[in-house]
């Protein structure tokens, strides 16, 4: 009786060994070739799943940000505090700081690939669809003041979020989680006069 090959098992476990490289080396790194032996495919395997080193970084950049839009998601649907919620999406941690590393690498590459702008396009306006719901929602618990215009507010966020993530990113060693949360804390309670 043949094996079952799960596809979708096969095309994480691949992204996974491409986030390693990206997170070890850099996305110069990231070969059809190297990406097979170190996830121990061949490379016809591989080219199965993707058939280039960009659908490979697409695929990798989509996990990095659906793993936090589940995050964001369940926040929502649970009524989390706004605040907590936001500070969840900083580079508090191991695993939150290389998917914010995977990112950058992925938006340093060149716009005029149109996967890339694709991606790109996608995953900010998700993004910012999903900091609106977490205003929204925040306003509903009486966490956020009512009077502010919730689209403005979204994208204010998101800029607070990823300049934060962006600083981390240059001197890592120089933000540690307390002092991240305390920007964004001061960032928004100037902006919002949110505690």
């Amino acid at each position: 009786m043949p094996r079952i090959v799960n596809h979708d098992e096969r095309r994480i476990l691949i992204a996974q060994v491409v986030d390693d490289l990206v997170y070890e080396q850099g996305v110069q790194a990231v070969t059809i070739r190297e990406v097979a032996s170190r996830v121990g495919y061949s490379t016809t395997v591989v080219s199965h799943y993707f058939s280039s080193k960009l659908e490979m970084l697409v695929f990798t950049h989509q996990q990095a940000r659906r793993k936090v839009e589940a995050l964001i998601e369940a926040a929502i649907s649970h009524g989390h505090p706004l605040i907590e919620t936001l500070e969840h999406l900083l580079p508090l941690t191991e695993e939150r700081w290389r998917d914010w590393h995977t990112w950058f690498a992925f938006w340093g590459m060149a716009p005029a690939e149109p996967d890339v702008s694709r991606e790109w396009r996608e995953g900010t306006s998700n993004a910012h669809h999903l900091f609106l719901r977490l205003i929204e929602s925040a306003k509903a618990a009486g966490q956020f003041p009512a009077n502010i215009d919730s689209i403005s507010a979204a994208t204010q966020i998101q800029i607070y979020v990823n300049g934060i993530a962006s600083l981390v990113s240059q001197h890592r060693s120089d933000w540690p989680a307390e002092r991240q949360k305390a920007m964004l804390r001061s960032l928004l309670q100037g902006a919002f006069a949110l505690d």
